[in-house]
């Protein structure tokens, strides 16, 4: 089987299924049927997983399964009469409502709960499909609340391709698997050659048209790669998609916020602080500017004559600044702590002195000598 993973939300947040659903098909993936509509139809079947995943229970009055049916490529079915459907939860039953192109599962009652332990299937077999190579919107709709709220409709549109009669990709393999950082691989698959194919992973999208294999080099991170098959009428193309990945050991993290709550150990350089020289001025008129680009501190070794900085953030505002005149003690020191982003001035009619930057992060402040 494979799993139908192009599937989208079709209401606001407050109309989110409160089961969550997950479509397989049979066969792998499902193929159009002959254009010649004397050739009997391939046959299909959906298998719809349901699950209540949070640990409280949902009222259900109904489910209803939409699947377009017709001689056009957004079909998925020729005749929905044709279809066997079941659901595999006791007390439940299922129907086809030929007006309105749904299978309508319902309880017993006017409303059964489902929890997290009440996982069941709902089977549409002996589908035949439509003729035309396209992407078929099958919509799961439940009818649901938790509590005493009202019922809702909450809708869910799953996007099952119909490929051609021979189509098929298969077997994306990465070998090795797991590799020391800094690591290659070599990504290899099997495909047919009516598609056009694209290996997606971080940072790149490759064409791999042409192609059934591709070394990767120097490999830092853990890493999925996808590989995405495009064919069919550009206006109403089916979507392919495997994946696989490789685990690097030490790999290199980049990553936001870091919390240690024990002992931090670093083996080797590490880039928290960075110091540098950023001026040194002996009595030239000074004017230069900088945005900080992490947080740090600006010393200031101030020898003669007239000085003033600033800092603000973004410009909005002083947070920080000063001016000496000629009667300043010689080399006084001024330490300015700066945040990330905050505007940096300094100028001075005939200042003397040296000013130093000190970045939590390792990273230079860009201020040009006068």
């Amino acid at each position: 089987m494979t799993v139908v993973i192009q599937s989208q939300g079709t209401g606001t947040a407050a109309d989110d299924p409160l089961l969550s659903y997950q479509i397989t098909t049979e066969p792998n993936p499902l193929k159009a049927s002959p254009e010649n509509p004397q050739v009997p139809e391939e046959i299909g079947e959906l298998v719809i997983s349901v699950a209540r995943q949070s640990g409280t229970p949902a009222d259900v009055e109904w489910i209803k399964v939409k699947v377009p049916a017709g001689t056009m490529a957004p079909d998925l079915a020729t005749d929905l009469a044709k279809i066997s459907p079941r659901i595999s939860l006791d007390g439940w039953t299922v129907r086809l409502d030929a007006a309105a192109k749904e299978f309508v599962c319902e309880p017993a009652g006017s409303h059964a709960p489902i929890g997290p332990d009440s996982g069941f299937t709902i089977q549409l077999s002996d589908i035949p499909i439509s003729r035309k190579v396209g992407t078929a919107p099958v919509t799961v709709t439940e009818r649901s609340r938790t509590g005493n709220s009202a019922f809702q409709n909450r809708p869910t549109v799953f996007n099952v391709g119909k490929f051609p009669a021979d189509f098929y990709l298969r077997n994306l393999l990465c070998e090795p698997s797991i590799i020391p950082n800094g690591g290659d691989v070599l990504l290899s698959w099997e495909r047919s050659a009516n598609a056009t194919y694209e290996l997606l992973y971080p940072g790149f999208d490759r064409d791999v048209t042409n192609r059934t294999s591709l070394p990767i080099e120097g490999i830092k991170s853990d890493t999925t790669f996808y590989l995405r098959a495009t064919t069919g009428d550009p206006t109403n193309p089916v979507v392919r998609i495997l994946s696989t990945q490789v685990s690097v050991i030490k790999p290199d993290l980049d990553i936001g916020n870091l919390t240690v709550n024990g002992e931090l150990t670093v083996k080797g350089p590490a880039q928290l602080f960075h110091t540098a020289q950023l001026l040194t001025v002996t009595h030239q008129a000074t004017s230069i500017s900088a945005t900080a680009p992490s947080d740090g501190l600006l010393w200031f070794f101030v020898s003669s004559s007239e000085m003033r900085f600033y800092v603000a953030p973004h410009g909005n505002g002083l947070i920080a600044g000063g001016e000496y005149g000629n009667d300043f003690i010689n080399q006084k020191r001024i330490v300015v702590p700066v945040r990330k982003g905050d505007n940096i001035s300094i100028t001075g009619p005939a200042f003397a002195g040296t000013v130093y930057w000190f970045s939590f992060g390792g990273v230079p402040l860009p201020i040009p000598q006068p």
